[in-house]
């Protein structure tokens, strides 16, 4: 029988690897990034981040097609619907197919022309015409295929997915050592061994997703209109979502490259490298649990979701604190150590973006409910008001105060940390059915209490020991950890959060062959 699981075993497995292919992905560009940044001009780096950026709008041309596609598939999966399957991939896949090929062409002209549109240093413009081109290629190869793609999604095989997406890194990493040490040192490459991994990834994805769910198959006799603007309505409000996100994570370098100097865009991009893969990390917690809370509304699981909600964003903050706060509290040293004094500005930057997980991240699930739901609408509005006034403030403190990388990452905390929580929050209890008590007890304090008391003693250390090395620093930082760990396991796990512990530890003294005591509380 078709059916979706929702298990927190198989939930924890899926996240584990995500992380572990999140890390090493982080790590990669960490190195590549440091290799390169004292061996070419900052006129060439730049050409990276801001090309990036760019390339990044292009989903919100597809997302109306392709937003929908996960969400319902899992839901006609798990009501043991296959047939439904295959018409969502039949209905959609000649539309996905169409808008590959219509930004394919599109694309080339733009990369063509692509200097009179942004700021572009002499001598660098082929260079930056044929990183746009790969780019396209790329985005468009995998969109058109789109609808195959989503078994991995349904089936809950993130474990495999991610294994695949190993496979990607190594092959990219390979073609980078080749390139950069057995050709030149160019930006060029980034893209050359990021398109080529890709495109091979692509074509892996699809052929494993259709053998896990055969469904995902095209049949012109199960072709149904009516479906598609089901799905384009959801993809729509979708569309509008992304498009905020895409403000909040893309202009920043576009302004800074009209309106401020390569060197702030270069202090922004570094300094907003840990808030990104921070966001990153914290959320492969949901893309996992994505399928789950869908199953959830469409079996009817109402404390089920509201239990989602509470966790989700209690676990949230714990992870995103327990990497963001040493970060915040050892910036100076970090930026001007790792990035040898080049661009002191981006340890403001990363302070900047990192304080406001305090207060954004106990609503982390609000977005994840919606589209469980299928209620994208109130949740676009909202966060396409918050972007489009975090847009204008950035321009302003940018353009207008000259504030460069600094005024950039000003905009995106103040809007993030004090205006984001009073929005989202009514529309979050309202989705989950719980109450601000309830939240404030089971995710807020419990959330930030760990990151608070090891933010104290780290601070402390700093004022006393003044790390002067990385071996000294490190050993603060652990110090400060520790103690995020004790207040953590000591007086903010729920119940709950200890039975699943204990639990964890049991089965993983079995995979060791060391049995659980019996005193450890395992709960059935």
């Amino acid at each position: 029988m078709a059916k979706v699981e929702i298990s927190k075993r198989l939930l924890l497995i899926n996240y584990a690897s995500s992380l572990a292919v999140q890390v090493i992905n982080t790590l990669v560009l960490l190195g590549v990034y440091r290799y390169l940044a004292g061996r070419i001009p900052p006129e060439e780096y730049a050409l990276y981040p801001v090309l990036g950026s760019v390339i990044v709008f292009l989903p919100l041309l597809t997302s109306v097609l392709t937003a929908g596609l996960s969400r319902y598939a899992v839901e006609a999966y798990a009501q043991d619907d296959e047939r439904r399957v295959t018409q969502i991939v039949s209905t959609m896949f000649p539309l996905t197919l169409g808008a590959g090929l219509v930004i394919l062409v599109g694309g080339g002209v733009f990369a063509w022309y692509v200097d009179y549109v942004l700021t572009i240093a002499p001598g660098q413009l082929w260079e930056a015409r044929l990183m746009m081109a790969l780019m396209v290629f790329s985005f468009s190869f995998g969109v058109s295929l789109a609808p195959f793609g989503v078994g991995f999604y349904i089936r809950q095989k993130f474990v495999l997915s991610n294994f695949i997406g190993v496979g990607r890194e190594l092959l990219r990493i390979g073609l980078l050592f080749v390139l950069l040490f057995g050709v030149s040192t160019r930006v060029l490459w980034l893209v050359v061994a990021s398109v080529v991994s890709s495109t091979c990834w692509v074509l892996a994805t699809r052929v494993i997703s259709r053998r896990l769910v055969p469904a995902l198959r095209f049949r012109l006799s199960e072709i149904r209109w009516e479906m598609a603007r089901k799905l384009v309505s959801f993809g729509g409000w979708s569309v509008v979502a992304q498009l905020a996100d895409l403000i909040r994570t893309s202009a920043d370098p576009l302004i800074l490259n009209k309106l401020a100097t390569p060197v702030d865009v270069m202090a922004f991009q570094f300094g907003s490298l840990p808030y990104a893969h921070i966001r990153s990390a914290s959320s492969l917690l949901f893309g996992p649990l994505m399928p789950q809370l869908t199953a959830m509304y469409a079996t009817g699981s109402k404390d089920r979701l509201r239990n989602a909600y509470l966790r989700g964003g209690r676990y949230a903050l714990w992870v995103s604190l327990f990497m963001a706060v040493p970060l915040i509290v050892y910036c100076r040293e970090v930026i001007h150590w790792f990035w040898k004094g080049l661009y002191p500005d981006a340890s403001p930057v990363m302070v900047l973006l990192l304080v406001p997980f305090l207060t954004v991240y106990g609503h982390v699930m609000v977005p994840n409910l919606s589209i469980a739901i299928g209620q994208m609408r109130p949740w676009a509005i909202r966060v396409i008001g918050l972007q489009v006034l975090n847009l204008g403030l950035t321009l302003y403190l940018v353009g207008v105060l000259k504030m460069g990388a600094i005024g950039s990452a000003l905009g995106t905390s103040v809007v993030m940390a004090l205006i984001w929580p009073v929005v989202s929050a009514p529309l979050g209890f309202r989705l989950a059915g719980t109450t601000f008590r309830q939240w404030f007890l089971e995710t807020l304090w419990p959330g930030v209490v760990p990151g608070l008391a090891a933010a104290a003693v780290m601070l402390a250390l700093r004022s006393v020991v003044h790390p002067g090395t990385w071996l000294s620093l490190g050993l603060c930082a652990g110090c400060g950890m520790a103690v995020y760990a004790a207040v953590l396991f000591g007086f903010c796990m729920q119940p709950a959060d200890r039975a699943d512990f204990y639990r964890l530890r049991a089965r993983f003294r079995e995979m060791i062959g060391r049995k659980g005591t019996p005193e450890d509380p395992v709960s059935p």
